[in-house]
């Protein structure tokens, strides 16, 4: 698949007040094939070089990357993190718990390329991406060239899987610190069949 190197990827802070830095997120958003580049800058969220013709594969990596960002960005209240996705540009459907704050955002990249689960409310906000457009082989390169940049001390390690391995990185100083990584979307466990779910869980 022809798609921007992950060593590319760089990283960079938000402003004070959350907003990503550089030109409107929803410039962002890989739309079919004529998409921007995903660019991740030194000290905040993504920035993107001008509008290019890809193909559908780099738009998933594209857009996948993009929205692992969003979800990766420690610190952000839900109703925040849930902004950065509207504003990009990922249609959504909201459900709303009735008897409490409980709060769940499915977002959706053009052409299906990618979707967001994003949770907040009486439990510990979680934020989900899953494609059905990459395996975790191609999955676990764009964490590689990702996680290393948000989090730089955390330890890489792989799983063996399914016809393929999976990675995960996590926090080595502490043993029930964040981990991160991917697995396939429809089958248990690290798996290569074309789909690919990434988490970010504490183990406990």
């Amino acid at each position: 698949m022809n798609r921007p190197s992950p060593g590319t990827l760089t990283y960079r802070q938000h402003h004070p007040d959350g907003a990503p830095r550089g030109r409107p997120a929803r410039d962002l958003l890989a739309r079919g094939l004529g998409v921007a580049r995903l660019v991740i800058v030194s000290g905040a969220l993504a920035i993107a070089t001008p509008a290019l013709p890809q193909t559908f594969e780099e738009a998933v990596w594209a857009n996948t990357g993009l929205a692992l960002q969003y979800c990766l960005t420690e610190g952000a209240a839900g109703a925040t993190r849930a902004a950065w996705f509207r504003q990009a540009g990922f249609s959504e459907r909201v459900e709303r718990s009735s008897v409490n704050s409980d709060t769940t955002h499915i977002f959706t990249a053009p052409a299906d390329t990618v979707e967001v689960e994003l949770y907040y409310g009486e439990m510990p906000q979680h934020c989900i991406v899953t494609t059905r457009h990459m395996g975790v082989t191609q999955g676990s390169a764009l964490l590689d060239g990702l996680v290393p940049q948000i989090f730089p001390g955390f330890a890489r390690r792989v799983i063996p899987g399914a016809g393929a391995d999976c990675v995960t990185y996590e926090d080595p100083t502490n043993p029930i610190g964040l981990a991160i990584g991917v697995n396939s979307a429809t089958d248990q466990g690290c798996a290569e069949n074309g789909t690919a779910v990434f988490y970010s869980t504490y183990r406990v």
